[in-house]
């Protein structure tokens, strides 16, 4: 007797075929509304993160050259629900004096005179700067005065590393806050907003409390590890 193999059924027929398309389409749909969703947060955790790391440069600069170093802030966002208005502009700079500066070298410090201000003139709203984030602001800050004159807005550091301004410009817990805003999350309706807190030491950390999906993801000290 002769025993005949099955024959072997090879390829796909057109209905797994539609199966298959339409389980990627279906994946592809899920991962490119994470990814939307997700770009705008990795955007503003960014840009916390970056503010971070400067006023600790800058604050590090104060104390190695003997020179107060300043973080001025320019510009912040009035309408953060809006995706049609953006605000957010800061500058670091050196200055020329121990106290009371008149002048500001602006990052990175430059031998002979300011001419160059790459590093130390950021600015969310503008595709041209490095620190350029889109759709990403900065929230509206209570008043600064800043030490002596000439000095609103500024946070300054002394050459010990201690923020000069006086005791009006902090919090009642001793904190100058600066946020950084989601915009797109707020316009959906979500808060998704990341605050820098600046302690009169002059330790800049994002406050674990008011945003703990930051987690570790920025430069300073944790808000749990001390108290000023």
């Amino acid at each position: 007797m002769i025993h005949r193999r099955p024959r072997s059924r090879s390829g796909f027929t057109l209905v797994e075929l539609a199966i298959v398309v339409a389980l990627v389409g279906i994946l592809s749909a899920l991962g490119i509304n994470a990814m939307v969703e997700q770009l705008p947060r990795w955007r503003t955790i960014q840009a916390t993160r970056d503010f971070t790391n400067l006023v600790q440069e800058c604050r590090a600069l104060a104390i190695r050259s003997g020179r107060e170093c300043s973080i001025w802030l320019l510009g912040a966002d009035t309408a953060p629900d809006s995706l049609t208005s953006q605000g957010g502009e800061y500058w670091v700079g050196l200055g020329d004096r121990a106290r009371d500066s008149t002048t500001w070298d602006y990052l990175p410090v430059d031998p002979s005179g300011d001419t160059n201000q790459s590093d130390g003139v950021v600015n969310l709203t503008e595709p041209t700067n490095n620190y350029y984030q889109r759709r990403v602001s900065i929230g509206e800050w209570r008043p600064l005065t800043g030490p002596g004159t000439g000095n609103a807005d500024r946070i300054v550091f002394d050459a010990r590393g201690f923020v000069s301004n006086p005791g009006g410009d902090f919090s009642a817990t001793g904190f100058i806050d600066v946020t950084f805003i989601n915009k797109e999350a707020r316009h959906r309706g979500v808060t998704d907003d990341y605050t820098v807190r600046i302690s009169r030491a002059g330790m800049a950390r994002v406050d674990a409390a008011l945003n703990p999906q930051f987690e570790t993801a920025v430069g300073g000290t944790a808000s749990e590890s001390s108290r000023d």
